[in-house]
């Protein structure tokens, strides 16, 4: 019997751009419907960032066009800040390069998701991705690029000088997919997207054809969120040794002033005693145990403060409630927040909003919307912390039932948004964030509780009112047949007053 004899193993590396182009799905663009969706959706993120940095009311135009049976073309064109045109290339064009790497809330994470949508396009139509950039009033310029996959560098196939009317940039590309299936789902996309950022104004186009225009709920930008230094919690090992590289002269205690938020003298000479290092010692005289003793140190040590929230966007109370009355036809809202709290060092706000309405489905348990740093979740629902939390709470103690149609609204911002997968559509079961959620959902469902019970209550006092007055009425029609008179007294003002001294009779 010959038996195969085992060959010697061979090593090797791939580019971040090789490793997404064969798993692709990690990253949302698994099939063709999901890959004209995350491509949209992608390029809407970057868009709404970009007028966030610029202060300006965002306003966004999305157009579609099937040129061929599956070959989407997407144009997408905002109003943004544009993009210096040293960046543009790798911008677009290298897998894991952005600006999105800061300490603070942005809708991207991974500076993957439009070169993804780029990738995408030029593996499955060998298509450029054209981006026509203008910079804060310099001369605009247009670029066709593509992506070098092995070496994860772009390639840039063409430059031109293209003024533009105003700041800002757009991005078009061509991919194939699946658009008469991911049309109704981008669709959802965008009204749920003027619904966390209400002050943004969206235009879908399809086909020549307005689809939809949403948003501009809200007049009022919401204020810059800011970069902070990391929290001590947050302190790995790696990000330690990282933050000495440069501060090995410092003294110990001074670099930990320097380097965390919320860590002033008196609090590092309280940790320092705490983990017995001399605030004097040199960083560059640590070791790698005494690294390791630190890091340990940082998340033991309960003498910090909460994370600042100050690199944090809520959407806060009337925009949220000005952004789903707009786009939902509702006749009670009810808003709530929980935080600022934090996990491993990185600070969250949940806020949600229970509505009712007959615009949402009946149902045992209330419709659940999702968000995460302003960005609607479609996918992967049943593997989301926001909705395994919602089904375990029992609806019907707060007289929820498919009686009356309501649904829930939650958004939850982080500068670090614990997702489950690249994709950016679930998110994880972190222990902290489940027990805000948990916490902010129950105080929307006793609200919801009290606004139901009191609305029958008046249904049933409308009730007994009427039945009261027609047999009032008929008494006193009765008691003027007696008296011999055609005039009828009215009796509306002993019934009001009879419900004001026995209200709840």
């Amino acid at each position: 019997m010959n038996q195969q004899v085992p060959t010697e193993t061979t090593f090797g590396s791939i580019s971040p751009a090789e490793f997404f182009y064969r798993n692709r799905q990690l990253a949302g663009f698994g099939n063709p419907s999901q890959a004209v969706y995350s491509a949209v959706r992608e390029l809407i993120e970057n868009s709404l960032d970009s007028c966030e940095d610029a202060q300006r009311l965002p306003s966004i135009d999305v157009r579609m066009t099937s040129e061929d049976s599956d070959i989407i073309r997407i144009c997408v064109s905002d109003n943004g800040t544009g993009i210096a045109e040293e960046y543009v290339p790798r911008a677009f064009a290298t897998v894991l390069y952005g600006s999105k790497f800061h300490n603070r809330q942005r809708r991207g994470t991974f500076g993957l998701g439009v070169t993804m949508a780029v990738l995408y396009g030029q593996i499955t139509t060998d298509s450029p991705v054209i981006v026509h950039t203008q910079y804060k009033g310099s001369q605009g310029k247009e670029y066709a690029l593509f992506i070098d996959v092995e070496t994860n560098q772009p390639i840039v196939k063409s430059s031109r000088p293209l003024d533009r009317e105003y700041d800002g940039t757009s991005v078009t590309l061509q991919l194939r997919g699946d658009l008469k299936r991911a049309e109704e789902r981008i669709i959802e996309y965008v009204r749920l997207s003027t619904v966390s950022t209400p002050h943004a104004q969206i235009l879908l186009e399809v086909d020549g054809t307005e689809s939809l225009k949403s948003g501009r709920w809200w007049n009022i930008h919401p204020p810059p969120v800011i970069s902070s230094n990391p929290h001590p919690r947050a302190a790995d090992l790696e990000m330690l040794r990282r933050l000495a590289q440069n501060n090995g002269e410092k003294r110990l205690q001074d670099f930990l002033v320097a380097s965390f938020q919320k860590v002033g003298i008196k609090t590092s000479s309280r940790f320092l005693k705490f983990v017995s290092f001399d605030p004097a010692r040199k960083v560059s005289s640590l070791t790698r145990d005494d690294f390791g003793r630190l890091s340990t140190a940082l998340r033991k040590f309960d003498g910090f403060e909460n994370p600042d929230s100050k690199s944090l966007s809520p959407i806060g109370k009337e925009a949220f409630l000005a952004g789903i009355k707009s786009t939902f036809n509702t006749v009670s809202v009810y808003y709530s927040s929980r935080g600022p709290s934090e996990w491993q060092g990185n600070p969250f706000i949940v806020e949600g909003v229970i509505a009712i309405g007959d615009a949402f489905p009946r149902s045992d348990i209330p419709i659940l919307y999702r968000f995460a740093n302003r960005v609607p979740l479609l996918y992967d629902s049943s593997e989301d912390v926001l909705t395994k939390t919602m089904k375990r709470l029992n609806w019907k103690r707060y007289n929820v039932d498919s009686s009356a149609p309501a649904s829930l609204f939650i958004h939850i911002c982080s500068t670090r948004v614990p997702y489950k997968a690249a994709g950016k559509q679930s998110i994880d079961t972190i222990p902290e964030v489940e027990t805000e959620v948990l916490s902010l959902m129950r105080d929307l469902g006793r609200h919801f509780g009290k606004t139901t019970r009191k609305s029958e209550k008046a249904l049933r006092e409308g009730k007994k009112m009427r039945e009261y007055a027609r047999a009032f009425r008929h008494l006193a029609k009765f008691g003027a047949d007696l008296a011999g008179t055609d005039e009828v007294p009215s009796t509306s003002r002993l019934v009001k007053q009879l419900f004001e001294v026995y209200p709840d009779e």
